[in-house]
């Protein structure tokens, strides 16, 4: 059913809702954000990955003005540096989280505002590296927590032990930390990214900090995501977009079901709720 609505933001995740099995936004996709960018809509890729590779796409498509990475632990405008909110992993945590991932021998990704580092050559990390076309660097968790708090651990999870063992470890650090999964792209098949984060970021925060920057109300918000991690950043907006490959909770929640990704989905919603 077409709706006439008239956001002044929309935001929407990466992996799953703008990107498919090709890793690129279509021509189609591009085409939608141009037209609704045209129309004088704000737009803010709100993710899980890093900065080193929300910014390409951002520029890619030409996208201006603060998005939202590491899954609302940072709201940054990658073309002046204006930072709108920023939340550390607090050092302890991180150690915690560090010390049972060596344990049970599960790949541990450890991010700073700039570049990722792993302590050892994972095939979870190869795989994730090529899908969101970041390299990571090899460094010892220790030297690099003398440097300061890390914006964000992911723990990449890619067997059902690893992600029993990571469901443990949620739970006993539940409230200590944020947890939350997120489905990465091809390569990196049946793994998870789970992202541990400050225990008051997520994109819902993020979201929030961000439509106060505009100076904007919920209803004038709208956002588009697929998976778990996508939740909070339903909460916070006033119209709801979930992919048809989206996770049944945000199905459940969602004002309007789009396509596929990979039949363009977020294009469709656009062209449907905003373009025609």
């Amino acid at each position: 059913m077409t709706t006439n609505l008239s956001p002044t933001l929309i935001l929407f995740d990466i992996d799953g809702t703008l990107v498919g099995h090709s890793g690129e936004p279509t021509d189609r996709v591009r085409a939608a954000l141009q037209a609704a960018q045209a129309r004088g809509v704000h737009i803010a890729l709100c993710t899980g990955r890093p900065m080193a590779s929300c910014g390409p796409i951002a520029r890619g498509l030409g996208l201006h003005g603060p998005h939202v990475v590491f899954n609302g632990a940072l709201v940054k405008d990658p073309e002046n540096g204006r930072v709108v909110l920023e939340r550390s992993l607090p050092m302890a945590a991180a150690r915690r989280v560090i010390a049972y991932c060596r344990e049970h021998g599960i790949c541990c990704e450890l991010y700073t505002e700039e570049t990722h580092f792993v302590e050892q050559d994972w095939r979870e990390s190869r795989l994730h590296a090529i899908s969101i076309h970041v390299t990571y660097e090899f460094g010892d968790f220790d030297e690099l927590l003398k440097l300061g708090e890390p914006v964000k651990l992911q723990v990449i999870t890619g067997d059902d032990r690893a992600r029993k063992l990571v469901a443990r470890l949620a739970d006993d650090m539940r409230g200590e930390v944020g947890i939350s999964w997120a489905i990465p792209m091809p390569p990196a098949v049946d793994m998870e990214c789970v992202n541990i984060v400050h225990p008051a970021a997520s994109k819902g925060e993020a979201v929030k900090a961000l439509t106060a920057y505009f100076g904007l109300d919920q209803a004038q918000v709208m956002g588009a995501g697929d998976a778990p991690n996508d939740l909070p950043l339903f909460e916070a907006v006033g119209y709801r977009i979930a992919m048809g490959n989206a996770d049944a909770r945000l199905k459940a929640m969602a004002d309007y079901i789009a396509p596929d990704v990979n039949e363009d989905g977020l294009a469709a919603a656009l062209e449907d709720l905003l373009l025609r």
